[in-house]
């Protein structure tokens, strides 16, 4: 059933909470994913690796901070990758069958599918599939890659109000990335409607030793950076010099 929308007052509003799976994007969120709203990743590709740890992350029992629920993802830069998602499953716990068996895929080889699966054929999938969370990874980088014409445009203009809409009616959490290359003052360049649309955008670079999160848009938090490791420290490894300055921060 879909949620009543109606006015609230301040006092008495409450936000849907799942975490990401990754602490250092907990951390970055205030939490985790917000329900209802669209999140945008670009920059380095390594955040693919973020989008299947949430596919997994997803399906872990609610108490332990999980949605507890199947995933949907239409995928348009081929992003399915079976062994990490079996190393996933394993790292939270979780049976590999069961957390494959809740994953459904759709792939998109062009914007003309891209297209037609956001747009004729999501509602189709939310029923079937009671699914909380949506990924939508590399959602514009087809209608670039094939040429940026005024109904490409369109296009991602009308995927960006169908997905927000959809996101807000089924309190969804909505993960969409692109490989398209950073713009000015850092936002991506993914046509204005789709980044206007997403109200959370995170910028994801990775230095020598560590990878940067920078969230550099949010309707309740101001612009901020984490961090995390691209090592894990253990007992009897060596790691280089460079892991311990804070110049690396700053490397590119």
């Amino acid at each position: 059933m879909k949620p009543h929308l109606r006015f609230q007052t301040a006092d008495t509003l409450e936000y849907n909470i799942s975490g990401t799976g990754v602490s250092t994007l907990d951390k970055l969120l205030g939490g985790g994913y917000e329900h209802g709203m669209m999140h945008l990743f670009y920059g380095d590709s390594l955040f693919h690796d973020d989008l299947l740890r949430a596919a997994v992350w997803a399906q872990v029992p609610k108490e332990r901070g999980g949605l507890e629920s199947p995933v949907i993802v239409i995928d348009s830069s081929n992003m399915i990758d079976t062994v990490k998602l079996n190393d996933y499953a394993s790292e939270y716990e979780l049976e590999i069958e069961t957390v494959l068996d809740n994953i459904f895929v759709s792939r998109a080889f062009n914007s003309s599918q891209t297209y037609d699966l956001v747009i004729n054929h999501l509602d189709e999938f939310l029923e079937r599939f009671p699914a909380k969370l949506l990924l939508l990874p590399g959602l514009p980088d087809l209608f670039i890659g094939e040429g940026y014409d005024s109904k490409r445009a369109q296009q991602v203009t009308h995927m960006a109000a169908r997905l927000l809409s959809t996101t807000l009616t089924n309190e969804l959490v909505t993960l969409i990335s692109t490989r398209q290359p950073v713009g000015q003052y850092n936002h991506p360049i993914v046509g204005r409607a789709l980044a206007s649309s997403a109200q959370v955008h995170i910028l994801v670079e990775q230095t020598p030793m560590r990878i940067l999160y920078s969230m550099l848009k949010h309707p309740s938090f101001p612009p901020r950076i984490e961090c995390k490791s691209k090592y894990i420290t253990r007992y009897g490894v060596t790691l280089p010099l460079q892991h311990y300055f804070d110049e690396d921060l700053t490397t590119t």
